[in-house]
């Protein structure tokens, strides 16, 4: 091989590095994960976005029940357009699920698990909905859906149970509740093996294509 051949393999080895160079920055970036301990939630850029103090130390479930789920963080998904936070809070025995309006701070009671937890997303690609998944002790595990500018005071006013016909009285105990992704506006969710299509604005489910 000729010191110019040579050459010119290694200058098109090192195009091609400086391509992937470019462009791994900015795809890291754009899924760089918020970071998340106990006492605070920041973003990627490390400013801080929430801080445990600020979350009431009860959850309001309905209009006659509350219950103290926020002695630190678990885990949060930020919206795709950052303007809003699912976040998820545990306490002694309880897990709690909340949305958070960045631009007013203004939190709201969004999920609840009695006796287990909550994790939180993913998001609609448009932000307009937000899933979350609940833990429970039976065991099982069921999903509920909130919109993205949910307002209500409790959970029984923002959160959208996610049910198969099947289930409408209740999610029985060893039921799994899935997520497996958000296609064409609609959740697609998996349980017990078997999947199904949400669409979240009238809450109907129906069985997967």
């Amino acid at each position: 091989m000729t010191w110019t051949y040579r050459s010119a393999v290694l200058a098109l080895m090192l195009l091609f590095a400086a391509g992937c160079s470019d462009s791994s920055p900015d795809a890291s970036a754009s899924l760089a994960p918020l970071t998340v301990d106990d006492a605070v939630i920041h973003d990627a850029a490390d400013d801080l976005l929430l801080e445990i103090d600020a979350v009431p130390g009860s959850i309001r479930v309905d209009a006659d029940s509350e219950f103290g789920a926020a002695q630190r963080f678990v885990a949060a998904e930020l919206s795709p357009d950052e303007t809003r936070l699912a976040l998820t809070t545990q306490g002694a025995a309880h897990g709690a699920g909340w949305l958070l309006a960045l631009n007013e701070e203004t939190l709201r009671p969004a999920a609840f698990q009695y006796g287990g937890q909550v994790e939180p997303g993913p998001w609609r690609d448009d932000g307009e909905y937000v899933v979350f998944a609940l833990e429970g002790p039976a065991p099982s595990r069921s999903l509920v859906v909130v919109a993205g500018d949910a307002a209500g005071e409790t959970v029984e006013a923002n959160a959208h149970p996610v049910r198969i016909p099947d289930h409408a009285d209740g999610v029985p105990p060893g039921s799994d509740y899935r997520v497996l992704e958000w296609q064409d506006d609609s959740l697609l969710f998996e349980v017990d093996g078997e999947r199904y299509r949400l669409d979240p604005a009238s809450g109907e489910v129906s069985p997967a294509d």
